[in-house]
C-alpha cells in the first residue's frame, strides 16, 4: 500500500441495503457522505452488518490519511436481486470513480466472503492492495449465535436444505399409505446421497441458470419441447408404482424401485437431450465452437446414465442377468472415457485454432478488462494481463462472443 499514490478506500454493499432501507443510492464518494450513510442505515436497521462496514471503511481512511499520500473513500451499492445485476451496477459505478479520481491502488473493506466475490471484478480495473474484514464483535455469544442462524435461514440456498428436506419427508410419508415406508427413505437418501453429498442439486441449478428463455433464442423450440417429455417420464414412473400397489402384487421395494427408475428413463433421456441440441445449435448459430466438447461430453454422460442404470433396474427386476449387467457396466465406463478423452483433444485443438493471445478483452458491459497474454491448455483456461498489470485464469465458459475482441461474462 505504501507505493501507491493516490489510495483508494473502497467499501461494497453487495445486497443494496442502502437504497432498500436508507433509500440512499450508490456510489457514497468521501468521508462525511459516507458517515452521513451509515448514520442512516443504521438507524434504519441497527443490525444491518454495513453499517459497521462502513464505519470500519472510515477509520481505515482517517488512518491512512495521515501519511503522505492522496487517499479517497467511497462505498458502491449493487442490487438486490444480487448476482450479475449486483455486479455489473457496482461495476458501473466503480468506473465512475476512477474516471473521477484515478486510483493507483485500493484497499477492499468487506465483511465477509459474499462481498469478496467483487474481488476479480474490481481487481481487473484497479490493483487491490489489501482485503480488510470487518468482524462484529459480540459479548453473549449464544445470543448472537441464535440471531445469525435466524438471518441465515433467511438465505433460499440454505433454506432449500433446513426447510426443503424436512417438506419432503413430511410430503413422502402423506404418501406412504401407496409407496410404503421403506420407499420413502430410499428416495430420501437418493435425493440425500446424489443431489446433496455429490453436489448434483449445485449443478443442474447452474444448467437452470444458464437457460435463457427468449423466443429469439434458437434453443428456446428445444426447451419448450423437453418439457412434456419431463412431465410424461415423471407421470410414467409414479403410475408404474401406483399400478404395482393397486394390483396386490407382493414386490420387494427394490424391485418397485427398480420399475420407477425403469419408467422414468423412458422418455427422461431424451428431454435432456433435446434441452442438449437445443445448446448446441444456439452455440453454433453465435459462433461459440468453443463449447461444442463440452456439450459432446455431456450426451455421452446422458446415454451413458441411461445405459447403467436402466441395465441396473433389469438386473434387479430380474430381466437382465448379473453377466450382461456387469459386461454393460464396463462398456458403460470405457465409452465414456473414451468420449472424454476425444473430446478433451478436440477442445485442445479449438484452443489453437481460436488464435486469442494478444486479443483485447472486454465485459458484457462495453468496459475493457485487458488483453490475452497466454493459454493454458491443461486448465482450459485463457489468461487476462489487466492494465494495471494483473493476471486473471478465465475459463472459456466465461466467453460471451468472439471476433477481432473478446467479450466475457463473470
Amino acid at each position: 500500500m505504501a507505493e501507491a499514490k493516490r489510495l483508494l478506500v473502497l467499501c461494497v454493499d453487495v445486497d443494496n441495503d442502502l437504497g432498500a432501507k436508507a433509500k440512499i443510492k450508490g456510489p457514497i464518494v468521501g468521508r462525511a457522505e459516507n458517515i452521513k450513510a451509515a448514520n442512516a442505515l443504521g438507524i434504519a436497521d441497527p443490525e444491518d452488518s454495513d453499517v459497521n462496514t462502513i464505519y470500519a471503511a472510515v477509520k481505515l481512511y482517517d488512518e491512512l490519511g495521515k501519511e503522505a499520500k492522496k487517499v479517497f473513500i467511497a462505498t458502491l451499492s449493487g442490487d438486490a436481486r444480487g448476482g450479475y445485476h449486483a455486479h455489473a451496477e457496482m461495476v458501473k459505478q466503480l468506473e465512475k470513480i476512477i474516471d473521477s479520481f484515478a486510483p493507483d491502488a485500493c484497499v477492499f473493506v468487506s465483511d465477509g466472503a459474499s462481498d469478496e466475490q467483487m474481488i476479480p471484478l474490481i481487481n481487473s480495473r484497479v490493483k487491490v492492495n489489501s482485503v480488510r474484514t470487518v468482524t462484529v464483535k459480540q459479548t453473549k455469544q449464544l445470543e448472537s449465535t441464535y440471531f445469525a442462524v435466524l438471518e441465515k435461514i433467511k438465505d433460499p440456498q440454505i433454506a432449500r436444505i433446513v426447510f426443503g428436506i424436512p417438506a419432503l419427508v413430511l410430503l413422502f410419508f402423506a404418501l406412504s399409505d401407496f409407496f410404503g415406508a421403506k420407499l420413502i427413505m430410499a428416495v430420501i437418501g437418493f435425493y440425500l446421497l446424489v443431489f446433496k453429498a455429490l453436489g448434483v442439486e449445485d449443478k443442474l441449478l447452474s444448467i437452470v441458470s444458464d437457460i435463457r428463455v427468449s423466443f429469439e433464442n434458437v434453443s428456446f423450440v428445444f426447451y419448450f419441447a423437453s418439457v412434456p417429455f419431463f412431465v410424461a417420464s415423471l407421470w410414467m414412473a409414479v403410475n408404474r408404482v401406483f399400478t404395482i400397489q393397486y394390483s396386490g402384487a407382493t414386490l420387494s421395494t427394490a424391485k418397485i424401485i427398480a420399475w420407477f427408475v425403469k419408467d422414468l428413463l423412458l422418455l427422461l433421456p431424451v428431454a435432456v437431450l433435446l434441452i442438449i441440441v437445443g445448446e448446441v445449435l444456439q452455440a453454433l448459430s453465435e459462433k461459440k465452437n468453443h463449447l461444442l466438447p463440452e456439450y459432446l461430453i455431456q450426451t455421452a454422460g446422458v446415454l451413458v446414465f441411461w445405459l447403467i442404470f436402466t441395465n441396473t433396474a433389469d438386473w434387479v427386476i430380474g430381466t437382465l442377468s448379473f453377466e450382461n449387467f456387469f459386461y454393460s457396466l464396463l462398456l458403460g465406463v470405457a465409452a465414456m472415457y473414451l468420449v472424454s478423452y476425444l473430446a478433451k483433444e478436440f477442445k485442445h485443438d479449438l484452443f489453437t485454432k481460436m488464435q486469442l493471445e494478444g486479443k483485447s478483452v472486454y465485459t458484457e458491459l462495453g468496459s475493457k478488462v485487458g488483453v490475452i497474454a497466454g493459454i493454458n491448455k491443461k486448465n482450459e483456461t485463457f489468461i487476462v494481463k489487466t492494465e494495471s498489470g494483473q493476471k486473471i485464469d478465465l475459463s472459456l465458459r466465461n466467453i460471451a462472443s468472439l471476433g477481432e475482441k473478446v467479450v466475457v461474462k463473470y
